[in-house]
């Protein structure tokens, strides 16, 4: 079965945060892998994808479930080397604001969003926590 469109820029966002801070970190690498086979997408699959010459639109996530689950999954990335860098942060920030959410919220989700990956926090309770403060 072939990626979506959205699948695809979020993989491709996930390797942009990995490069963020000009040093892709083993761990970093290791969790786009994970993050994809937890997703049913091979480590192949995700190889093609980032050697592409070609980039796909952007196209963000659709609900905020999705949109929180993405923005967490970057945050993972942001602090899976164990130092979150400047460019790190403002990338997530980005993000944030691609996503649709205010300006005015970018940072509090963002400062949130690191926080909570961390502290290596399950996506579930993040969503519920998001979820219940709505």
């Amino acid at each position: 079965m072939p990626l979506s469109p959205e699948l695809k820029t979020h993989f491709l966002n996930l390797y942009h945060m990995a490069l963020a801070d000009e040093n892709v970190d083993i761990r970093e690498l290791e969790l786009l892998y994970r993050l994809g086979e937890e997703g049913g997408i091979s480590r192949a699959e995700i190889e093609t994808l980032i050697m592409q010459a070609e980039l796909p639109v952007f196209t963000p996530p659709a609900t905020l479930p999705e949109k929180i689950s993405y923005l967490y999954d970057l945050s993972l990335m942001a602090c899976a080397d164990g130092k979150i860098d400047e460019a790190e942060q403002k990338l997530l920030m980005r993000f944030c604001s691609l996503f649709g959410f205010r300006q005015e919220n970018v940072l509090s989700i963002c400062e949130y969003l690191l926080g909570e990956a961390t502290r290596n926090t399950p996506v579930q309770q993040v969503l519920s926590t998001v979820s219940k403060n709505l």
